[in-house]
């Protein structure tokens, strides 16, 4: 790039960056250019409907094992909810109803795919509140919240070459395109703020077409919108990090409120592609929640690293994650660990990945057998991975001593703690 170029450039940004401070200062402006990205709403507001939701419970037979899935699964459901509509801010001021208030929110409760034994149950879920009960439980506490779907945006995971490469000695590759999908398809992506539909990699978008996209190439930008007739169109390209021991996620493209680069790179925990690319996804996705929030909701919104929800471009290699499952303990929000609160035992929320339901089960007893371990709770169950968070005297460093009794270990990525099974 030419000195010009570069000046150009630092021009526009410089642009961009007085522009964001308009629209933080006017909330006349903001709220008019929040209301022309946003579609039309239908009366059935889909964002207050969480899908493909895995509920898991055990229990002395079937029936009240389903009873406990039911239970459980509707106050983890509600929680991702009020996440999904409000600022991560706000996130540690949410209300927490009880069990029969959360039954008198419910509008629909749908069950798919549902397997049972004489002892569990195993179901996916759709939960569908009603967004009246909701706001009202929000408006009680005075928290602010956005519940506006976008248009869709079209978004294509890629895997790069570099992953498509079998490990040495082995026949498979490292990570495949296949479970590139699945990471994304296993989230709610239809209910999501900012809805997104999974689209097929056109021939033109070739290595040398992502290489121009991930240089900021406008003609290459403007070339694959044009090759999808499609307004809003994203690439989501997992790939090699610089670093061994991660894998960089790059999106590139226009969603609704413009261009958009987000780069991030997630550790790997003991070689686990298909659990670094979930989380990979997970956070992506409420990436573009988040952006959205910020535009839309202006100063009722407050966020610590303005990078991390720029409209026109979002560099996050060095900030922390920007929404959905955070990981963060009670010392680590507090910087040290000088917190004195930690004696009575911190909460501590950890990444739990597994195989299958059967590993899942006997991790959770380990668990519950740990000395000391109390208010084990499950925040969010999928398929291949789970959300949990316990009180330990002493924080996560004494917890990961306790755990290695259990032949269980926690480990650092960058979103927070991932407990490993071995």
């Amino acid at each position: 790039m030419g000195i010009g170029q570069q000046k150009l450039k630092q021009t526009e940004l410089t642009k961009k960056v007085f522009l964001l401070k308009g629209l933080v200062l006017s909330g006349a402006i903001l709220l008019f250019q929040a209301v022309q990205t946003v579609s039309a709403q239908p009366a059935n507001n889909p964002v207050y409907t969480v899908s493909n939701f895995e509920v898991w419970a055990e229990a002395n037979d079937a029936v009240a094992a389903k009873k406990a899935a039911l239970e459980d699964g509707k106050v983890v459901a509600l929680s991702l909810l009020l996440k999904r509509l409000t600022p991560y801010a706000q996130y540690k001021n949410l209300p927490k109803p009880s069990s029969a208030q959360i039954s008198k929110m419910i509008l629909s409760l749908s069950v798919k795919d549902e397997r049972n034994s004489t002892t569990e149950y195993l179901a996916n879920m759709d939960f569908r509140f009603s967004p009246d009960a909701v706001k009202k439980l929000l408006g009680d506490k005075q928290i602010p919240y956005w519940d506006q779907q976008t248009a869709p945006v079209i978004i294509v995971p890629i895997v790069d070459q570099s992953l498509l490469a079998s490990a040495p000695g082995k026949q498979t590759p490292l990570f495949s395109q296949s479970d590139w999908l699945t990471s994304w398809q296993t989230l709610d992506l239809d209910h999501s703020l900012v809805p997104l539909k999974i689209g097929e990699r056109l021939s033109v978008v070739d290595q040398s077409v992502l290489s121009a996209l991930l240089a900021g190439d406008q003609a290459a930008l403007n070339g694959t919108l044009q090759a999808y007739r499609q307004p809003n169109v994203v690439i989501a390209l997992i790939s090699s990090s610089q670093s061994a021991n991660k894998i960089r996620l790059s999106i590139v493209g226009r969603d609704t409120l413009g261009d958009l680069t987000y780069k991030h790179d997630h550790i790997l925990s003991s070689q686990d592609y298909v659990q670094a690319a979930d989380l990979a996804a997970e956070v992506a996705l409420g990436m573009f929640e988040t952006r959205l929030k910020f535009v839309s909701m202006g100063g009722n919104l407050r966020v610590r690293k303005p990078v991390e929800v720029l409209p026109w471009e979002t560099q996050l290699q060095a900030a922390p994650p920007v929404d959905g499952w955070q990981g963060q303990t009670q010392e680590n929000r507090h910087g040290n660990n000088q917190n004195p609160r930690q004696n009575q035992g911190s909460r501590i929320a950890m990444r739990v990945n597994f195989s299958g339901l059967r590993q899942w089960q006997a991790i959770r007893q380990r668990l519950s057998q740990v000395p000391g371990l109390q208010g084990l709770s499950i925040d969010k169950l999928s398929a291949r991975g789970a959300d949990v968070s316990c009180q330990f005297p002493g924080g996560a460093g004494a917890l990961n001593q306790a755990l290695r009794a259990k032949g269980l270990s926690l480990t650092r990525n960058g979103a927070g703690w991932v407990l490993l099974d071995g």
